[in-house]
């Protein structure tokens, strides 16, 4: 193994016969710092199935451990070209296959590997700086970091590949000019297929969410709370839930309740009181009141009508 560093970058490479990578790492300055624009590490990494995850060549603050995980101070876009693995973030777990970019956010929690059966291939940079921010602000859906699948936007992968082989042969001698390059790269990735995009995220989104309400039907839920778990704010949370469903977080859930209610009231002798009580309502006459408003007639009319 070699290991060089100098005043401008970290290189390794490792002739592991089970892990190859290259990679650096670019310490930034104050005239980069003031542009507001600034890349901080580049690379390549291949592992092979079963190989060690991840390397420990990397310097103290960018390694982790899977029981540990990370938190870093800056943007990394990290494309996996080949194999598979997962990725968790603060709001959950999400698998990672070829074709798909992994979105880490500065000061939020991650961990990745690849999988033991198929390792993967992965190329990465990372960036950061005031000018960052508005970059990447309009463009994910979540706030923790995501997935986005790539595989069909190939003018992106190339631009991005252009990117990285471009810091680690010469970044450290071109370091604005390379910084300059991250926006035509997120540009490409914001121009293709977009809309689709938040579409699938928003639906991703919803269903998640839906499940989580109907686990927690019959309790009063914070709305708020359940939106900031999913690592969106809860406006964000009504809108995607108007889009797929025409409903908010609340007539979703009431809806949940009352079609409980409904197979209660048909499949079961179960006193009116009991029913509400174990669907969360205040009152028996709170519930009647909720049922009539939704279906024209009271609890025990429509008992009588469904027997």
């Amino acid at each position: 193994m070699h290991f060089w560093q100098t005043c401008c970058f970290w290189q390794i490479l490792v002739p592991f016969s089970l892990m190859k990578q290259q990679f650096r790492y670019f310490p930034t300055n104050e005239r980069q710092r003031d542009w507001g624009l600034y890349v901080t590490c580049a690379g390549h990494a291949s592992y092979a199935a079963d190989a060690p995850f991840p390397s420990h060549d990397h310097p103290d603050e960018y390694f982790f451990s899977w029981d540990i995980g990370r938190t870093l101070n800056e943007w990394q876009l990290v494309y996996v070209s080949a194999g598979g693995g997962i990725v968790d973030f603060e709001n959950g777990r999400f698998p990672v296959k070829a074709g798909t970019l992994v979105v880490l956010t500065p000061g939020h929690w991650h961990r990745y590997r690849p999988h033991r059966r198929t390792g993967w291939t992965t190329s990465w940079f990372g960036f950061g700086g005031e000018a960052a921010k508005p970059l990447m602000g309009p463009m994910f859906f979540t706030r923790c970091g995501e997935v986005r699948t790539v595989e069909n936007n190939p003018r992106f992968v190339q631009d991005f590949n252009r990117l990285v082989e471009r810091l680690i042969n010469d970044g450290a001698g071109m370091a604005f000019a390379s910084a300059a390059r991250i926006p035509l790269v997120i540009s490409t990735l914001l121009e293709a297929g977009l809309e689709t995009d938040a579409a699938m995220r928003r639906t991703d989104i919803v269903h998640r969410a839906q499940t989580l309400i109907a686990e927690h039907a019959s309790e009063i839920v914070d709305f708020e709370r359940l939106a900031d778990s999913l690592g969106i704010p809860y406006r964000t949370l009504r809108y995607a839930f108007a889009k797929e469903t025409d409903l908010s977080p609340l007539q979703y859930q009431l809806s949940i309740r009352l079609a409980r209610a409904k197979n209660l009231l048909r499949s079961s002798d179960m006193p009116i009181a009991e029913i509400a009580r174990t669907l969360g309502f205040n009152s028996p006459g709170h519930f009647s009141h909720f049922f009539r408003d939704k279906t024209g007639h009271s609890p025990a009319a429509y008992r009588k009508t469904s027997v």
